[in-house]
């Protein structure tokens, strides 16, 4: 057997549409110009081909697929952009992840830079895109380089407590189904707490930070937890409805105060307003004593006009409130003639430390 014989034949790569092997193309500049060889500028220009077809992720962002997106089915190697397939491998939701495309034709010439993006990209999620130029039109795109330009996490949502009341769990409650990349909207923040602290609290105050995808702050929340029993756990929902739902994709809820039933024997746990003839309305509600002694109290009413400057302080003594029980209350006012209530500050506290003014 002959030393050509023993040669295994390599597959080729076969040449894209309008691509022409070096050799060839010398072959046909000496026809066409005459004679001499072609300068090196024009070697050089000749021999340029597209690079090879790319898209690079990272660590987070795993790409899974990519192929370039054909003017015709029949047709191989011409093409009008680039499809690609990825993953979310981050841990955590991506608020903004921003491609750039850049798409070359045979020759290497760059002929169209494009920016995709999607928002919301959830863990583990995949997603595909389709990114084409215009100029597809005149031009064949037979190559690109797609890489990853910009990108954000949004920020994992955390839950403190402290010594006394520690966090079970936490979560948002999600509800609805929205379009591209959004699979849930944040309706409002479920969390589960126990009282470790060997007593009785009659108040645990939260402070909830609100974060949009891109770990934007939004604003702060407030929330007041009463009467939680000791060695007991509990279950509540923090309602986020006051901010635009669609935006929020973090929190950050943080025990900022526990007020033990010691030092707050009753609360006030329901009121309303009721408007009475010549001028006249009637505040009720309902206090609950969270201790284990049976108390009085005093309930302090401060009238204010739509500056938040006093029109008005009415008091009423509550007293012999059974432990665990619940006692109404009502008192009325007047308000001075040309002046009109626009919000009411309600105090609760214990009878001997407040100087009681009889309710009008």
């Amino acid at each position: 057997m002959s030393e050509k014989e023993n040669l295994q034949e390599v597959n080729p790569t076969p040449l894209r549409q309008n691509e022409e092997d070096l050799d060839s193309v010398l072959v046909n500049f000496n026809e066409s110009c005459g004679e001499g060889e072609p300068s090196p500028e024009k070697l050089a220009e000749m021999a340029r081909k597209a690079p090879d077809p790319i898209v690079t992720g990272n660590e987070q962002v795993e790409i899974l697929s990519h192929s370039l997106i054909l003017k015709k089915a029949t047709v191989e190697g011409v093409g009008k952009g680039v499809a690609f397939t990825f993953k979310n491998n981050a841990g955590a939701s991506i608020g903004k992840l921003v491609f750039e495309a850049v798409l070359f034709d045979a020759k290497g010439n760059i002929i169209d830079t494009i920016e995709r993006g999607i928002n919301d990209f959830e863990a583990d999620k995949t997603y595909s895109l389709r990114i084409m130029t215009g100029k597809a039109d005149s031009v064949d795109i037979v190559s690109y380089d797609v890489h990853i330009k910009e990108m954000v996490v949004t920020p994992v949502p955390q839950a403190e407590g402290d010594q006394m009341i520690v966090i079970i769990r936490h979560s948002f409650q999600d509800t609805g189904l929205l379009d591209v990349g959004i699979t849930e909207i944040k309706r409002g923040i479920e969390l589960a707490i126990r009282n470790v602290s060997g007593q009785s609290i009659a108040s645990a105050i939260f402070a909830v930070d609100l974060f949009d995808a891109e770990g934007n702050y939004i604003s702060t929340l407030k929330h007041t937890e009463p009467d939680i029993q000791r060695d007991t756990s509990r279950a509540f929902l923090i309602q986020t409805t006051s901010v635009k739902d669609d935006i929020i994709r973090s929190y950050n809820v943080k025990l900022i105060k526990t007020v033990t039933a010691e030092l707050e024997k009753v609360q006030l746990r329901r009121n309303e307003v009721k408007r009475l003839p010549n001028g006249r309305e009637e505040l009720s509600g309902l206090l609950k004593n969270v201790s284990s002694v049976k108390t009085d109290a005093v309930v302090v009413v401060t009238y204010l006009d739509a500056n938040e400057e006093p029109i008005g302080v009415r008091t009423l003594e509550v007293r012999d409130i059974n432990p665990g029980t619940v006692q109404k209350f009502a008192l009325e006012f007047t308000c001075p003639e040309g002046l009109a209530v626009k919000k009411r500050d309600i105090d609760i506290g214990e009878l001997a430390e407040a100087e009681a003014v009889a309710a009008a």
